[in-house]
């Protein structure tokens, strides 16, 4: 019997032991098995090399990387919304892979059109989820968004025609067409754009650029037809131009010291008079040039002037691109380019406007003395240099032949004259060509104001550029002869 009761007594303690030993290795292998579920850390996730605009066309590759340390990867999630409607483009889960401590890395392709995006704005978003218990056993989660263009039309830019007699330091008229709108457009010439403008009369997409020749370029003449869009690369042609080449007048100013101080005094410029008259002659102009484009960087989109530039009756004193060489005591001190044409008439004469347009500048402007500068739309401006009083005001809207001061001889003037000049968006080119109604006809109007019937027609090309016309289907070049 004693026996007996000692083997129920060992039975009990054995039963009371494993009681106690079962749970705490149950817990062991709890704990074991979840703490990894219980991890402190989120997951991670990225795009592979994102550009700083991503941009999404009809079908796009992207690959996104993601892992957790901890836990690992549930799923990983990719969606575009656009206007408040979410397409799901990937909704992946792991296992298999997603592995803790790996980083998976997810070829995704987006198909704009099967998902029904349009185009235009819209937010890519990426979501990795990891397999802890955490959310009530449904993970953590990092969220990664990137706003996204949708683009699913390429730019065209399709060149139409150009006018046929161009001159070294002439104007040029381009037209082109753009299947969309594009951030900005136009032709590029020696590193800058000069950009285009609607088409006057023409089609939806039509556009016209005046763009400045050099006085002296290279021939044939190389510029760009260059459209950027608003997302995504620059497209752009090159085009070869065929130029009248021109000679310039040269000019020889012999200065007296007399003149040099009171250019120096009237302009507060130090030192002796040579280093003081070079100060005005080259820092000052270069100066005023950029003052003059800053002025004429904004124009009028549409067409303010009609017909040929009124020319101000005077006589001719000096002319468009002369090349001024500056003498002091028989030695050379300086060479500069006149950029406008000086007219002399009776001291104090009436200016008239050259054309309508509408009043940007009025006031001093360094050597140019008191000059006013009318904006005549579609980046064409003129320029009335060394009045003795200004007449206008900005923001005023002149006719042709409204008076806008009297001549003088302000600024860097020798003497009472118009220093007159016509601009291209602040680059200066030849006046007396916008003076002659035929060439204003011929090069200019009838480029600006073909209809669309003008791409009916057949000719091989305009006789300015190089090059054999191409369909215009395909985006490529296509020449044609303006109408006249």
């Amino acid at each position: 019997m004693r026996m007996f009761k000692r083997r129920k007594s060992l039975g009990s303690r054995k039963t009371g032991l494993m009681v106690w030993l079962v749970p705490l290795a149950l817990a062991g292998l709890l704990v074991w098995w979840g703490v990894p579920k219980l991890d402190w850390g989120e997951p991670w996730v990225r795009l592979l090399a994102p550009p700083e605009q991503m941009v999404l066309g009809a079908k796009t590759s992207i690959t996104v990387k993601a892992g957790d340390a901890d836990s690992g990867l549930r799923e990983v999630r990719v969606a575009v919304t656009q206007g408040g409607q979410e397409k799901v483009v990937l909704n992946r889960a792991f296992p298999p892979g997603g592995e803790p401590g790996v980083e998976e890395e997810i070829p995704v392709i987006i198909e704009a059109r099967a998902l029904g995006l349009k185009e235009g704005q819209g937010v890519l978003t990426v979501i990795a989820r990891d397999r802890s218990w955490h959310n009530f056993f449904r993970g953590r989660t990092r969220t990664l968004t990137k706003e996204v263009v949708i683009d699913l039309v390429p730019v065209n830019l399709t060149f139409l025609s150009v006018n046929h007699l161009l001159h070294c330091g002439g104007t040029g008229v381009l037209v082109y067409h753009l299947n969309k709108e594009v951030k900005a457009s136009g032709v590029r010439v020696g590193g800058f754009l000069y950009r285009g403008f609607p088409r006057p009369g023409g089609e939806p997409g039509d556009y016209v650029v005046l763009f400045p020749v050099p006085l002296e370029p290279e021939r044939p003449l190389q510029i760009e037809l260059v459209a950027q869009p608003r997302w995504g690369r620059e497209v752009k042609r090159t085009i070869s131009l065929n130029l009248k080449p021109r000679r310039w007048r040269q000019d020889e100013l012999n200065l007296s010291e007399a003149f040099l101080r009171r250019v120096a005094a009237a302009f507060g410029a130090g030192g002796e008079p040579v280093q003081g008259f070079l100060s005005v002659n080259r820092e000052l102009r270069r100066a005023n040039h950029e003052k003059v484009r800053e002025i004429c960087r904004e124009s009028q989109p549409k067409q303010l002037w009609e017909g040929a530039f009124q020319r101000f009756r005077g006589k001719p004193m000096a002319r468009f691109g002369d090349q001024r060489t500056y003498i002091f005591a028989g030695k050379v001190i300086d060479h500069q380019v006149h950029l406008g044409e000086d007219l002399a008439s009776l001291e104090r004469s009436p200016i008239p406007a050259a054309n309508h347009g509408l009043v940007v500048w009025a006031g001093p402007l360094g050597i140019y003395g008191n000059t006013v500068i009318l904006d005549h739309g579609l980046g064409v401006f003129s320029m009335y240099g060394h009045l003795s009083r200004i007449e206008v005001k900005p923001g005023d809207r002149v006719r042709k032949g409204q008076i806008l001061g009297r001549t003088g001889a302000t600024g860097l003037a020798g003497g009472d004259h118009l220093h007159f000049s016509v601009l291209l968006q602040g680059e200066f080119v030849d006046p007396r060509e916008w003076w002659d109604p035929h060439w204003h006809r011929d090069q200019v109007q009838n480029l600006l104001l073909a209809r669309a019937a003008s791409r009916q027609d057949a000719a091989s090309g305009p006789g300015g550029a190089e090059g054999k016309p191409r369909s215009r289907k395909k985006g490529s070049l296509i020449k044609r002869r303006p109408r006249r």
